[in-house]
């Protein structure tokens, strides 16, 4: 990622942090399954791309330590003054392509609609040293559909969408402010198909779980062969 697209990326996720407002969202509704897919013993866990913390804050009631990075300073900002209960969180302001990642060091890894911002083929090796054998990586993020069953579904996600945001967002008052801050985001969006994210997972992890789900997203559950790390 060039250094123009790392700052407009930082850009629009402060903006979009001054408007923030809890509420259910595509993300969060799969927080219970990733969730079911740490480890059952975890020390530490680094969240990448945290935002403003929500996913971190369920983390923390899981493991010793949470390490939670994110590009954006207001991300951060906001993260740390949602989570002062949790003292377990270190947050940090870092571009994860730069960051050092320490060797054999976490439990999990989690990621949520964040990879679509990076290069993988970069990331993924750094992901992998820095898991402990049996460590787990776990990553949620968005899909750009690729046939009629993809449309279809998709089309399906449609009224269960909307029945949701009515039912659980409320309290939720959108203004055009916030509106704006996310178009503007959108425009250099760019998302993975089912299949080139399952070719790219494959080439860098060998045998690891590929899954659509609705509303516009899939996950990555990999977990690091014990095995091959003692033979290593």
């Amino acid at each position: 990622m060039n250094e123009s697209l790392t700052q407009k990326i930082r850009n629009d996720f402060d903006q979009i942090a001054l408007h923030d407002q809890e509420g259910w969202n595509h993300n969060n509704h799969y927080h219970p399954f990733l969730l079911k897919q740490l480890p059952n013993k975890c020390k530490t866990v680094l969240d990448i791309g945290c935002g403003t913390g929500e996913f971190a804050r369920r983390l923390a009631q899981c493991a010793d330590q949470v390490i939670a990075i994110d590009l954006s300073p207001n991300m951060i900002e906001v993260a740390k003054q949602r989570s002062a209960q949790y003292t377990n969180i270190n947050f940090q302001v870092a571009d994860v392509l730069q960051w050092e990642f320490p060797v054999e060091q976490f439990d999990a890894i989690a990621s949520i609609a964040t990879v679509h911002h990076l290069s993988l083929e970069k990331l993924l090796p750094h992901l992998k040293a820095a898991l402990k054998p049996g460590g787990k990586l776990i990553i949620l993020d968005l899909l750009e559909p690729e046939n009629r069953q993809d449309v279809f579904s998709d089309f399906v996600a449609i009224p269960l969408n909307w029945l949701l945001q009515m039912s659980k967002n409320r309290h939720i008052q959108s203004t055009p402010a916030a509106a704006a801050a996310m178009k503007e985001h959108l425009l250099t969006d760019r998302y993975l198909t089912l299949s080139q994210a399952r070719k790219i997972y494959t080439n860098s992890l060998g045998k690891v779980q590929v899954r659509k789900h609705l509303f516009w997203r899939y996950s990555v559950v990999w977990e690091r062969s014990v095995v091959a790390s003692q033979i290593k």
